[in-house]
């Protein structure tokens, strides 16, 4: 799929819709094109096959949560205070986020084989959200960061997922954040 149509759109809701519901193992692209009021033919054309659905759909949600947090998080901040916020927005915009928390609740092997890469996987989420976090981390420049932008981003993404992935921590969100603010920054003067 190269570019967005109404159809590919509508599929893609309702993937992640039938996802918060019963999870991924038994999505079919039978079932997400009848919940999208298209043929299963379109859906096949648009995705080629599960697997294909199911990296389109990460990549569509991992956009979604980073178009929120570009209008979210203030880029003119320090670089500790936009690694916090970020870090908090992401890890309350998962926990609201009906389709991760059943997957992380029912399908956890799920998560993990997306973020990490293997074999010849299309979506490796520390890598694509990095990627995407790497121009938040580095609107200030490098003077503050410890770290390349890059890696600062990958710091943060890691220690979201984490956290995220594990329930019952004894951090605080608070703490998790201040914590990723630190490993990445020389120092809190902004």
């Amino acid at each position: 799929m190269t570019s967005s149509t109404r159809s590919s759109d509508a599929l893609l809701d309702s993937a992640v819709e039938l996802i918060a519901e019963s999870g991924v193992d038994g999505l079919t692209l039978s079932t997400v094109a009848r919940r999208a009021g298209v043929s299963r033919a379109t859906a096949y054309r648009e995705f080629g096959d599960k697997d294909g659905l199911v990296a389109a759909v990460g990549r569509h949600e991992v956009g979604r949560m980073v178009a929120a947090a570009y209008s979210a998080i203030d880029l003119f901040a320090p670089v500790p205070e936009i690694a916090r916020t970020a870090t908090l927005f992401a890890l309350r915009y998962l926990r609201d986020h009906r389709a991760f928390q059943y997957i992380r609740t029912h399908e956890p092997g799920r998560l993990l084989t997306i973020a990490i890469p293997h074999g010849d996987s299309e979506l490796n989420l520390v890598e694509t959200v990095a990627t995407f976090a790497e121009p938040l981390i580095a609107a200030r420049g490098d003077a503050m960061l410890a770290l390349s932008p890059r890696q600062a981003a990958e710091v943060v993404v890691r220690t979201v997922l984490s956290h995220a992935l594990i329930s019952g921590s004894g951090l605080t969100d608070e703490q998790v954040a201040e914590t990723a603010a630190r490993a990445i920054s020389r120092g809190r003067d902004g």
